[in-house]
């Protein structure tokens, strides 16, 4: 709407527009009010179309400039700043428009006043003191006047003004100096508090660290040996078995009371796993609350960032890696192929798959079974896409085959049958490794036998191993120190060179279980895998 200046002098601004290659492409100038848009009947137009058709007014207003988005598409920013509403314009200024590139610049001409009348903050100074100020400035030069007025001693001949003036310098200076005074002091109070604070966070984020870290080594060994111990027993429980059915078939006579202790040592070893595990788990829980009181004493603000890298660490717990170790280098690997995973449809793909088929239960329900993290879920995601059909290439190893891509002598280790054509890359029917279910069983069974030996608990470092395709990773994890605190993946991948194909076998998996945890974030539109399961 126009604006009725009637006999009202409007001061006049400068607008000029300059285009993503700050070439200026036009300028005009306007008194008191003017709109932008891409409609023509705006008083600047440009037409652009991501500009709005009415997009955005200024207007003189009590003294100041005001500018008001006029509910655009893409939005009004001044100096990099979205405005949601009608608010002050302070000139210069620069204005863009949406996410046009377009840049606005408003300025005053060199012919507009400040201001056309003084406001009633600012009245006319009295006659009587301008030409009293006159009078004495034309005696004095201006070094003499300000040396006159601001000397420690006052003039003997100095006029009634001028003692008048002085007083007032006097005690402005008084209040300014106890003003300073109170704010050094303050600061100094803020300087000292601030510098004690973070003193104290410091110790107690170490002390806290240091005791979360020791915790979580202990954890880790006591995972290893109830690992150890539940491979041991469910071996003697088959052999057992397997011992039982040769007599009862045979019709062989035994020391029934020796069978019977047997038996009974099996049951009470149980038990004391089943302790163990509850043992262990509630040190997870102490585990929890020590981590949780060592990032409380970090001051950080809840960013994009700081949620991707809460995700990476949650996932580097539960491949059993110390989170409170987790190197800066590593979290930036993590999204760089988290990026790779956002430019394919390979995984949406076989996540589709594997709820398609139902699939997913049946690879938690093993690896809770074996008490391992529930993570795993997605090694048979680089394997094979979950394609129980899968066949690999013909190495010096053999043929690996199915969902979980194993080889034949780890399929025969794990109780699996080959079918006739176990050593031909074709699919067969009797091969027991292509149906999922006992694959997935072997599978997980393999994942335990490496969890509880050469990798010391550390699911990464499983990850690495079970990418048969190098050997010589499995020696250089053997060559490491034989406990968790030494062999774990942060270490490994600071004292080796992963072979390539070794490397991005574990990130995308690694990454990917980082998008299964809030896929919806990275822009996959499937539900989180485990979200139906807690026990991780």
């Amino acid at each position: 709407m126009p604006l009725d200046s009637g006999n009202v002098q409007f001061p006049k601004v400068q607008v000029s527009w300059f285009d993503h290659n700050h070439i200026l492409q036009k300028q005009a100038t306007f008194s008191g009010y003017f709109t932008v848009g891409r409609s023509p009947d705006n008083d600047f137009v440009i037409t652009i179309p991501s500009v709005s058709r009415n997009h955005l007014e200024v207007r003189w207003e009590n003294g100041n400039w005001w500018i008001e988005d006029l509910q655009s598409s893409n939005g009004t920013y001044v100096n990099q700043n979205l405005i949601e509403q009608r608010c002050l314009l302070e000139l210069p200024a620069i204005v863009t428009l949406g996410n046009s590139q377009i840049l606005l610049r408003i300025e005053t001409t060199p012919s507009t006043p400040e201001h056309n009348e003084r406001s009633p903050d600012h009245p006319t100074p009295p006659l009587q003191s301008i030409s009293q100020f006159s009078s004495l400035s034309r005696s004095f030069s201006k070094d003499e006047l300000k040396a006159r007025l601001l000397a420690h001693e006052e003039d003997s001949n100095a006029g009634e003004y001028t003692r008048m003036v002085r007083s007032i310098i006097h005690e402005d200076r008084t209040k300014r100096g106890k003003s300073y005074k109170k704010t050094i002091w303050g600061l100094t109070f803020l300087l000292l508090f601030s510098i004690s604070l973070v003193g104290y966070q410091y110790i107690a984020l170490s002390k806290a660290s240091t005791m979360a870290i020791d915790m979580f080594y202990d954890i880790k060994a006591l995972e290893i040996s109830l690992a150890q111990a539940e491979i041991k027993l469910e071996e003697n429980e088959e052999i057992l078995g397997l011992t039982l059915e040769m007599i009862i078939k045979e019709r062989l006579n035994a020391n029934q009371e020796k069978i019977r202790m047997e038996h009974q040592k099996m049951t009470a070893e149980r038990k004391r796993v089943a302790q163990e595990r509850q043992r262990l788990a509630d040190m997870k829980n102490k585990y929890q609350q020590y981590v949780d009181e060592a990032k409380s004493f970090r001051i950080r603000f809840p960013t994009d960032t700081q949620y991707e890298e809460e995700l990476i660490a949650r996932v580097a717990r539960g491949f059993g890696e110390s989170e409170l170790e987790l190197p800066r280098s590593f979290i930036a690997e993590v999204k760089l192929y988290i990026e790779y995973w956002r430019n394919s449809s390979r995984l949406q793909r076989a996540i589709n798959h594997l709820e398609n088929n139902y699939y997913t239960h049946v690879i938690i329900d093993a690896l809770e079974k074996e008490g391992l993290p529930l993570y795993f879920l997605y090694l048979p995601l680089q394997e094979s896409n979950y394609d129980t059909n899968a066949i690999g290439p013909e190495t010096r190893f053999g043929i690996a085959k199915g969902a979980w891509q194993l080889l034949a002598t780890t399929a025969q280790d794990y109780g699996l049958n080959l079918g006739p054509l176990a050593d031909v890359r074709q699919y067969d029917h009797l091969d027991e490794r292509f149906i999922f279910e006992r694959a997935t069983h072997a599978g997980t069974k393999h994942l335990k036998h490496i969890y509880s030996t050469e990798a010391q608990a550390s699911g990464m470092l499983v990850t690495a191993s079970y990418n048969f395709g190098h050997t010589r990773v499995r020696e250089m994890i053997k060559k490491m120190e034989s406990n968790p605190r030494e062999r774990n993946f942060w270490k490994f991948i600071q004292q080796n060179n992963l072979p390539k194909e070794t490397y991005d076998y574990v990130f995308y998996i690694f990454s990917a279980a980082v998008i299964g945890e809030d896929p919806k974030y990275f822009g996959f539109d499937f539900k989180p895998p485990l979200a139906m399961y807690s026990k991780k």
